[in-house]
Parts: structure tokens; sequence; C-alpha cells
């Protein structure tokens, strides 16, 4: 038995829906579930956004999310939970894969289902050819997020899968943050591990997977019926639309200094009827709702900054003024 999932809070459940319903069109028989980290909003009709396949994370994961949410911040909470909630659904379920809500799916993942028959481990690389032309992102720009990208990630049942899980969620719990100068970056960069420390793992080359704006340089995509094809020969299976901002539908991506809409009108297409897709999905209904956990880790960062001496806010604010600076 296989299922899929994706984690997020109140505000992004119009992405999420996207994502679901995608999903299903391509894959009737197979559930996705929205595991929300967030609490119960009074404002919200959960009905309009897929109430029966949402689960909320403290019912499901053995953790303190109340105190992780005073050392993560939403996104870094989101990310930490997944060793987790992987747990909780390999209690029912023999192959499990986690999707990015900020995914939108456009032909059946046929390959990672096969690869899952003989494999536990089912990756997507980031990029597959070189790129640095002084734009960004570059190959040397998103090194430092890892060599695959957890937007997706497909597991089976299998002899490593326990420790595979067991060692990713204790390293999470500890230093699931994100901090470039600490080469840490949320879940992600534990990924890279995967090859040397376990062995019945398949990379995905696939051109089709995981399209997104750190590998746009190497694949051009084109109308083919009701989808897409990518460089003339792949089905576009999945398309991540990580930083896109529903408020600024004009931007492809935010930090994207080598594309924008002119130059590459064949993503625009594609973003632009993502946008639709959110609109239509209640976007402008939850975009501003609060997230929870993410108002608690930031009155715990404004308590902590004001038990700081003035003497080192001084000196850290001096030390990033120079930095923009030099």
């Amino acid at each position: 038995m296989k299922v899929a999932y994706t984690i997020c809070a109140n505000n992004y459940l119009a992405s999420a829906k996207v994502l679901k319903e995608s999903f299903t069109k391509h894959h009737p028989d197979t559930r996705l579930f929205i595991v929300l980290v967030d609490k119960k909003s009074p404002v919200l009709d959960y009905d309009e956004f897929c109430g029966d396949s949402i689960l909320f994370v403290d019912q499901l994961v053995d953790l303190d999310i109340d105190a992780l949410s005073l050392k993560f911040s939403l996104a870094e909470l989101c990310t930490t939970v997944k060793p987790f909630v992987f747990k909780y659904f390999f209690k029912q379920y023999d192959t499990v894969v986690y999707i990015d809500p900020d995914i939108k799916v456009y032909a059946p993942m046929t390959d990672v289902w096969e690869a899952l028959q003989k494999h536990t481990f089912v990756l997507t690389p980031h990029l597959m050819n070189p790129v640095d032309d002084g734009k960004i992102p570059s190959d040397f720009y998103t090194l430092r997020t890892g060599i695959f990208n957890l937007g997706f990630l497909g597991l089976a049942k299998g002899t490593e899968l326990d420790k595979f899980l067991n060692w990713w969620g204790e390293r999470l719990l500890v230093y699931g943050y994100t901090n470039w100068d600490k080469g840490m970056f949320y879940d992600q960069i534990w990924a890279n591990y995967i090859p040397v420390m376990f062995d019945n793992y398949h990379i995905l080359k696939h051109y089709g997977y995981n399209v997104a704006n750190w590998n746009w340089h190497e694949r051009t995509l084109a109308k083919s019926g009701d989808g897409y094809t990518v460089n003339g020969k792949y089905p576009l299976v999945f398309f991540h639309f990580s930083s896109y901002r529903y408020a600024t539908p004009m931007v492809l991506c935010k930090y994207n200094t080598r594309y924008n809409r002119f130059n590459r009108p064949d993503i625009a297409e594609v973003v632009d009827e993502y946008y639709t897709s959110l609109k239509a999905a209640g976007a402008d209904k939850v975009k501003e709702i609060p997230a929870f956990y993410q108002e608690q880790f930031l009155v715990q960062e404004l308590k902590m900054f004001a038990a700081r001496p003035l003497r080192e806010k001084i000196r850290n604010r001096l030390t990033k003024i120079v930095e923009r600076i030099f």
C-alpha cells in the first residue's frame, strides 16, 4: 500500500489543495494527506480545503510541538517533523512519498512507484548540468542547500528504513535549522549522506521531475495536450514553485537573477496557470491567516533579543551593516 503527504500551516492550505487535486487527478487510487503544523483556525472552513484529508501534526507524532516551536521557525519546524510523520504513515503503509505543498503534479509519477518497488530511497537532484554565469542560482549557489531537493522524497520499507528515519530525526531535533554560515539548511542538507551511509537508493535523473528555478537552465517547457513536455522529450511530471509568491505574481522567482517572464515565456505560462489555480483554491482566504507556531517563535525571538546586553545588540547590528557594504 502506498500514500503521499505534504506539510504546511493554515496560510498554505490553498497551495496544498492545488497539490492534492493535481496529485489525485493522476493517482486516483492513492491518497494524499495534508499534515498541518498549526492550530485549528476558527475562521476557516476546512471542508473547502480537502478537510477529510487534513491531519494535525500534534495528533500524529510523539513530540512536544510547542517546545520545538520556540526553537525553530515555522519553515524549520515543518521540515523537522518530517521524519516523524514518515514513521506515522509507515505504521499503515509500505510506500510513503513526501511532496512539498508548493508543487503541482502534471503526470503520473510512474518512475517513482517503480523505483520504490526495488529501492528504499528515491531522490531527485537539484540539477544535473553545471551553470556559473555570474547569475543566481548557480551550481555553486545551490550547493549550500544540498545535492538533493527534499521537496520530494520517496521512501519504502526495507532493512535501512528505520536506521535512516531514526538518524535523520535525531539530527533534525538538534540541527534542523537554516544557517548559511554553519552549513545548515533545514532537513535537506542531511540527504547528502544517503549515497554513502546507505545502499538501497535510487537517484531519479529525469528532467520532468522537480522542475524548479534552480534547474531552469537545463529544462525548457512546451505545451503538450493538457500537460507539458521538458526538452521536447520528457513529460513534465511535477513542477516545484519554490520561492514563487502569490502576492507578486509577475515575479517568477524572488531571487532568480537569470530568468524572468520575458526571457522565459515557457516558465511564465506555467506560473500564470499556477496563480489561477491558487486563486481558485482560495489563496485570498488563507494567505493572511497567522500561523500559530510562527507567532510563538517570533515572540520567543523577541524575548531572547530583549534579554541580550545592549553592547552585543549594537555589535551584531554593526556587523550586519558592514557585511552589506563590503
